[in-house]
């Protein structure tokens, strides 16, 4: 390949940015505009393949030379455009899925997500080396590799001895390692793919864990000669935000129909009815999923809806979380059986070079969007108990191998579980139902309990909707397509209603109720529990593209929220609240159980099982609940056989 000055370089990139038909562009700049330019281009690639590391700084010199052209004042041009950004594109934007090893030394262009981020560092871009017998200089610049090599004196006297570095001479810059990770929407399977990216100069510091790029880079690998293999990278040579791409939101014309429609009465129910039409009712919580996609208004709070189903299996929670995160730009469907802390928060990577950098996990990187978690119970306690930050305070934070740092995780959380006994055991809490503990559940702004209940004339109309479904995708029907559930979401999203004075009043009402009633009982309400009413009711108003939220909407989410009540049998209005949701005792009806119990042991504390058996009969018990009742007890070993064939109570 030809050597070329860095004038005949900036001579060349300055043709090529005329042959190519930049020069419109490049005089209506503006000191804020954004260039994009193909390097793969006639003219340019010569000079990016033989300078990557200069080829920014020398195009941008050739672009200001460009607009000299009229101007003439090439000294000021630079000083005015300094902060002009150039997006450097290619051919076409691929997959990183697609992006192999025939890639290498080539271009590439793809979009990804910033998985994590080391320290930027510096790297010597030029140096001076100098001979220590005869003085003699050499300069010397950096390979693509970003290594330098001593030169060899070149006087013969000296014996071809190594020269030695110059160190008040040398030129460095910054470089910054990160890691980028296909988009989840965009992976072909369990696995994404990660490449490593190499940030050099005013590059560093633009990407941060979480955000969503698009990245121009040279393709290349380091190899290792050990091991016979090639560590690939890319050399970031262009970076573009995509973060604040505008959302999909439907047309002028669109737009005045939903209006006009949400004046309707049966405006909601036909928006709900086309949310997951394969699943037949649920009609509340369908209602209530699509309050936590559209969230409360953010303040000093926290405007994002935590949502929890509880029920058992088979009742179609898994397909509501799936819905629901099709219709969110960035939103993870994972499970909390193969999730960790450091999965769901922050985590350590070690590199290949022995380096630590810290791995942002599902609730930063759904940062703004939605994190549908399905298997909740069967994640580890101390994994759940990193959520609790997330949740609330909605940033996570880690302390560990010397990296000390905090990311954002505005994200709305909704998951699901099963009981820890297959099947929902209405005489025991929430609690014991799926063993979460108070601080975390009271997190969530609702929790609905799906059981498994026989009803013939319901039962019937599911099977029909069931076996339609073979047949059609139950879509036809619907009020609103998918596409444009999107683009309804993310226009309700763009509203910021606020609370009238009315509404207040009657809030404040409501509140002064449950507080009173809580008094009751044992179950808490508190300013977390206004909080979520207050969010959701403003999520309501959203629904219907309103500026205010008014009475009708508290009375509305109060119906919401008295009927997940309703779901577990208890109540929130009248005399009391007599609901057991986050009771950290045994229910009452179970407390009855071992006070008969305690009057069946004997003086060494061992029962008959005949006399209990007995005894919980003849206190109302049927025969089936007391059979229920005791082999629970034997499946999870609270009793154990003695061999004079009575029980202890372990």
């Amino acid at each position: 390949m030809t050597e070329y000055t860095e004038s005949a370089k900036i001579d060349i990139l300055k043709q090529a940015l005329i042959d190519n038909r930049y020069t419109d562009v490049i005089d209506s700049m503006r000191p804020d505009s954004t260039i994009s330019i193909n390097p793969s281009q006639d003219g340019f690639i010569d000079i990016f393949i033989d300078s990557t590391n200069d080829f920014m700084s020398l195009l941008f010199e050739a672009i200001c030379r460009v607009k000299a052209q009229k101007d003439t004042n090439v000294e000021l041009i630079r000083a005015s455009f300094a902060n002009v950004k150039i997006n450097l594109i290619g051919e076409l934007l691929m997959n990183m899925h697609d992006i192999t090893t025939k890639n290498e030394n080539c271009t590439v262009t793809f979009e990804c997500q910033v998985l994590a981020t080391d320290s930027p560092k510096s790297y010597i871009k030029e140096a001076t080396f100098e001979c220590a017998i005869c003085n003699r200089s050499y300069e010397a610049k950096c390979d693509l590799d970003r290594k330098i090599v001593a030169p060899l004196c070149s006087n013969t006297q000296c014996k071809h001895v190594k020269t030695m570095i110059r160190t008040d001479m040398m030129v460095t810059d910054d470089v910054q390692t990160i890691l980028m990770q296909e988009p989840m929407d965009k992976s072909r399977n369990s696995s994404p793919i990660i490449f490593i990216g190499k940030l050099v100069g005013n590059l560093v510091r633009t990407s941060y864990v979480g955000q969503k790029k698009q990245i121009t880079g040279l393709f290349r690998s380091d190899i290792d000669l050990k091991k016979n293999e090639h560590d690939i990278f890319i050399d970031v040579l262009s970076v573009k935000d995509l973060n604040d791409i505008t959302p999909l939101l439907p047309s002028q014309e669109e737009k005045t129909k939903l209006i006009n429609d949400s004046k309707q009465d049966e405006f909601i129910d036909n928006v709900v009815g086309s949310f997951a039409p394969m699943i037949f009712g649920y009609k509340d919580i369908k209602l209530s999923i699509l309050l936590q996609l559209v969230g409360g208004v953010k303040t000093k709070k926290r405007g994002d809806i935590n949502m929890f189903l509880i029920g058992d299996p088979s009742m179609a929670k898994s397909e509501l979380l799936k819905f629901a995160s099709g219709l969110v730009q960035k939103s993870i469907y994972t499970s909390g059986r193969g999730s960790s802390a450091a999965g769901l928060t922050i985590g350590i990577v070690r590199m290949s070079d022995g380096r630590s950098i810290a791995q942002a996990g599902v609730l930063p990187m759904c940062d703004g969007g939605l994190a549908c978690i399905d298997e909740f119970d069967k994640m580890n306690i101390d994994d759940r108990s990193a959520m609790h930050e997330a949740m609330e305070q909605q940033t996570v934070s880690i302390a560990k191998a010397g990296i000390s740092m905090t990311l954002p995780s505005r994200t709305s959380v909704l998951a699901a579980a099963n009981p820890k006994y297959g099947m929902y055991d209405n005489d025991n809490s929430l609690k014991d139902n799926i063993n979460i503990p108070t601080p975390l559940l009271s997190r969530f702004d609702l929790i609905w309990l799906i059981q498994d209940k026989i009803h013939m004339t319901s039962d019937r109309l599911k099977a029909n909707h069931i076996l339609d479904s073979f047949d059609n995708d139950m879509t036809d029907d619907c009020y609103l397509t998918e596409e444009l559930m999107i683009k309804y979401i993310n226009f309700a999203k763009s509203f910021t209603p606020k609370l009238t004075s009315e509404a207040k009043k009657t809030l404040l009402d409501i509140y002064e109720a449950m507080r009173k009633a809580s008094a009751k009982s044992e179950m808490p309400v508190g300013t977390r529990q206004l909080e979520a009413t207050v969010r959701l009711a403003m999520a309501y108003a959203k629904l219907h593209f309103r500026d205010e939220v008014n009475s009708d909407d508290i009375c509305k989410i109060k119906y919401l929220i008295e009927k997940t009540y309703e779901s577990f049998g208890s109540s929130i209005s009248g005399g009391g609240v007599q609901s057991q949701i986050f009771q950290d005792n045994k229910t009452t009806k179970e407390h009855e159980i071992l006070m008969i119990w305690n009057t069946c042991k004997n003086l060494e504390g061992k029962v008959k099982l005949r006399d209990f058996e007995k005894a919980l009969v003849e206190n109302g018990m049927s025969k089936e609940k007391v059979e229920s009742t005791i082999s629970k007890w034997e499946n999870n070993n609270a009793i154990k056989l003695n061999s004079d064939g009575t029980y202890t109570r372990i």
